[in-house]
């Protein structure tokens, strides 16, 4: 109970019994929520290489992106090289959106200047021979690079673009049973694009004990029954990133030891949770900021020819998420409705966070750490300049350990 000194008699005031009333407005953490160049965080973002489209959007008809808050326009000329440009014409300021696409490059509808996937104009048409000065002339654009039928680009200074990495659970392909699909709807069930920071969704994947309650208890077992045993949880942190590491004692006296990871900045690498596939994960995606206020999650995924990938998550027993109603969606919760429901963008400062939050603290605090390393100058984890370096290895996994397993083998 608080006292009130008006000058005469201390008088009892109300307790504090926990009601709304009187409280502040929570605020979000910038260092972990802003996209936008120009902030700490938006410049942490744009030292690394991030996919933003599939490899079939690029089309000789200019296609609308957007990524890190800013507006883009991509296409693919006639010799197949994809381009990212900003869509504004540096000439008179119309949007290349509906320019034409050539054999070497896309032209204003305007006054036709027409430029290159590098943004250098070739041709000026309405100027003395087509353009006397046009190489003083260069379009705003952003390097591509295609991989496994995800483009990627890179947003950040030239002299700091790092090599473009590849993943090793993706070498060594053997194109005749084997083949590599993007999947890019929100969780492997949701929407495609999902209307909250992406934050929200990339902490998370560290965040196992959410699996019992929100996939189990309240939603029913959504994932492989193995997975509704409670685990020993244990989460490290890399030079790369955290892991989050599970130990389940099977009935049958074997141990599922899986591990989760997050990558700096957007990966998650998070192995099936139907337990299609056992040893070292198949798949990783990327919780890639369209804006501050919206996400979109890529997955690629290796699979043989003849297997589906990972299914959809069923909620009520029999149905997807686009067939729930709204009364469903309600009774059902999934992770988009649990990573949305805490708004466009969670109000850090009304959170309450527990021990069982301690591998998404981890995650915020080596984040927010590389913001600051680059605002000094410095490099961040997970980026490299050596061509030797480009392929980067996973962990994650559904590993099973019995007393025959070399644990060597066991990350």
């Amino acid at each position: 109970m608080t006292t009130i000194d008006n000058g005469q008699a201390a008088v009892a005031g109300p307790a504090d019994d926990g009601r709304a009333y009187g409280r502040q407005p929570g605020t979000w953490d910038d260092e972990l929520v802003r996209v936008e160049a120009g902030t700490p965080a938006g410049e942490l973002l744009r030292r690394y290489w991030h996919p933003f489209a599939r490899s079939e959007e690029a089309t000789t008809r200019p296609a609308e992106v957007r990524l890190l808050g800013e507006d883009l326009v991509l296409y693919r000329d006639g010799s197949g090289k994809p381009g990212l440009l900003e869509p504004r014409c540096c000439h008179r300021g119309t949007t290349l959106y509906f320019g034409r696409v050539e054999d070497t490059g896309i032209r204003c509808p305007y006054h036709g200047w027409l430029f290159d996937a590098d943004g250098q104009c070739l041709d000026q048409p309405c100027e003395p021979d087509r353009g006397r000065n046009k190489a003083s002339y260069r379009q705003p654009w952003y390097p591509v690079e295609e991989y496994n039928g995800l483009l990627f680009t890179y947003m950040g200074p030239a002299d700091k673009q790092p090599v473009f990495p590849r993943y090793d659970i993706f070498e060594d392909l053997d194109d005749e049973v084997e083949e590599i699909v993007i999947i890019d709807h929100f969780a492997f069930g949701g929407p495609v694009e999902a209307p909250c920071n992406w934050f929200q969704t990339h902490e998370n994947a560290m965040d196992p004990y959410h699996v019992f309650i929100l996939h189990n208890a309240i939603s029913g077992p959504q994932f492989d029954p193995r997975l509704e045993i409670w685990p020993a949880i244990d989460w490290q942190r890399h030079p790369w990133g955290v892991t989050a590491t599970q130990d389940r004692k099977l009935p049958d006296g074997t141990t599922l030891h899986r591990i989760t990871e997050v990558r700096v900045p957007t990966m998650r690498v998070i192995p099936t949770p139907t337990l299609a596939y056992l040893g070292k994960t198949n798949n990783l995606s990327w919780a890639v900021p369209i804006d501050a206020t919206t996400t979109k999650v890529y997955a690629m995924v290796r699979k043989p020819k003849n297997q589906p990938a990972q299914g959809l998550p069923v909620y009520g027993g029999d149905k997807t998420w686009f067939e729930l109603t709204d009364e469903e969606h309600q009774l059902y919760p999934g992770d988009y409705e649990t990573q949305v429901g805490q708004g466009p963008i969670t109000l850090h400062s009304d959170e309450r966070l527990s021990s069982s939050d301690r591998g998404v603290s981890m995650v915020r605090r080596q984040f927010k750490e590389q913001v600051r390393i680059v605002a000094e100058g410095g490099d961040p984890i997970g980026v490299s300049f050596d061509p030797a370096d480009a392929v980067v290895s996973v962990i994650a996994g559904n590993y099973i350990v019995d007393d025959h397993t070399d644990l060597s083998t066991i990350p």
